[in-house]
Formats: C-alpha cells, sequence, structure tokens
C-alpha cells in the first residue's frame, strides 16, 4: 500500500511551506522538469549550543509517507527553531511520480552514494559540500514494505548520547514497532538496529552510511511499514521525527 501522490503539487507545497517556516529554498538540481531542493534555516539564537541538523525524505520513490510527513511538520512549523536545519525534501521526485523504489532511470539513489552515477546523487553530493561543513545529527526518513511495524536505524559510532529508546516510546504511540529480530539481514531488538561498526553493502553505499563516513554524526534511518494506512503512517513519521530532535 504505497498511496501514489500528486508530485507536482507535493513539491509546490514543500516549497511554500518551507518558506513560511523560515527556510530559504534552493534548487540544487532538476531531473525530468522536477526541481530538487535544498531548504536551510539557522537557529534563532534561543539556544547556547544549537545543533546542524539534517533530513532528508523521497530517496525511494515508493515510499511517499516520509516527505508527506516532512510538509506536516514545515506546515505547522513544528521543528523547534533553537537548530540549524539543512533539509531535502524529496530527492527522487520522478521515482514517487512512478511510484518505483529506483528513479526514472532504474537506478536506487540510496546505492549510489559510492559511484555517483545518478544526476539526482551528484547533484546532492555537489550541494552538501557547498553548504555543510559539520553536522550533529541525520535522520533519513523511509518506508518498508516487508514489516508490519516501525523501527530504526541508529549509526552512532562515536559515542553520541543516543535517543533511540526516546524515538521507539513516542512512536509506538502512533505505530506497533516492527518485533522481528533479523530486519533487512540485520539484528534488531524490539524495533532497534544498532551496528557496532560501518556494515558492508555490496550493492552499493545508502546515504546514511555516507554522512556518517564524512561527518562521524549520530544518524537514524527511521522506517514506517507501508503496509498501514498512509494516515498512520505519516502521524508515526512526524511523531518520530519530532522525538530524534531535543
Amino acid at each position: 500500500m504505497t498511496n501514489r501522490v500528486n508530485v507536482d503539487q507535493l513539491l509546490a507545497d514543500l516549497h511554500t511551506a518551507a518558506i513560511n517556516a523560515g527556510f530559504t529554498v534552493e534548487t540544487y538540481g532538476e531531473i525530468a522538469k522536477y526541481p530538487l531542493y535544498g531548504c536551510i534555516r539557522e537557529s534563532d539564537g534561543s539556544s547556547d549550543s544549537p545543533k546542524r541538523i539534517y533530513i532528508s525524505t523521497g530517496i525511494h520513490g515508493d515510499e511517499p509517507a516520509p516527505p508527506l510527513a516532512l510538509l506536516e511538520l514545515l506546515q505547522s512549523d513544528t521543528l523547534p527553531r533553537r537548530h540549524d536545519y539543512y533539509i531535502c525534501p524529496c530527492m527522487n521526485p520522478s521515482g514517487l511520480a512512478a511510484g518505483t523504489r529506483e528513479n526514472s532511470s532504474g537506478i536506487d539513489l540510496n546505492r549510489d552514494y559510492r559511484d555517483f552515477s545518478s544526476k539526482e546523487i551528484q547533484a546532492h553530493r555537489d550541494w552538501l559540500k557547498s553548504r555543510i561543513t559539520s553536522l550533529d545529527l541525520a535522520l533519513h526518513l523511509h518506508e518498508d514494505w516487508e514489516t508490519k511495524g516501525f523501527y530504526l536505524y541508529e549509526l552512532n559510532l562515536h559515542g553520541h548520547s543516543s535517543r533511540a529508546l526516546e524515538i521507539l516510546a513516542v512512536t509506538q504511540t502512533v505505530l506497533p514497532i516492527e518485533s522481528a529480530s533479523r530486519i533487512d539481514g540485520h539484528r534488531a531488538r524490539a524495533g532497534l538496529i544498532r551496528p557496532s561498526a560501518i556494515p558492508d553493502i555490496p550493492e552499493g553505499l545508502p546515504e546514511a552510511i555516507y554522512f556518517q563516513q564524512h561527518f562521524g554524526l549520530l544518524s537514524y534511518t527511521l522506517e514506517t511499514p507501508s503496509s498501514l494506512k498512509l494516515e498512520s503512517r505519516v502521524r508515526g513519521m512526524r511523531a518520530a521525527a519530532l522525538a530524534a530532535i531535543i
């Protein structure tokens, strides 16, 4: 149950919502007539130690709940203003339009951070290099058609304070938590995958691992189960993303 979306309308709504929430919106590329947006907002100065936070959604086109959840967060201006944000709200618009995991050229963009064979990830890499020098937290918002509950994948190899249990506790008020002991080939416990080293992904390098290699940050890949109703998945993703940010 992936639930196709009107991509032109979604992109227009994301652009408007980001501007209204105080973000500067840059177009870092264009694919099949669709713009690739990068959104930046500096902290409001209310914190002595603002975090530098990155959020991405829509890198897989058959996962509509994450960009829709982000849209709601922007429209409600719910992301705490005490932090700096770098947001890529819809990284694979051609795939989203087709309802496919891959882009219109058949490339899985979330396995393209080693070869950079796609125009989308080439443009994303160049934007990152031009705009981001350091990060504290990265949130990669996803869905999984093979699971029945929410789970998260934590990369935390430098001893950062974890928010994993808090994220799971908040999200379980909206969505069931995945109970499988192995998820996508990884050992899991009560919806949490937490490797002690960077895993080897033979088919290509994911965005989350690329960020870990370059920024040494704390990152969460948040996964809602695409078998559930879209409205519930969006609510669950909103809750999980906010719980990750303090």
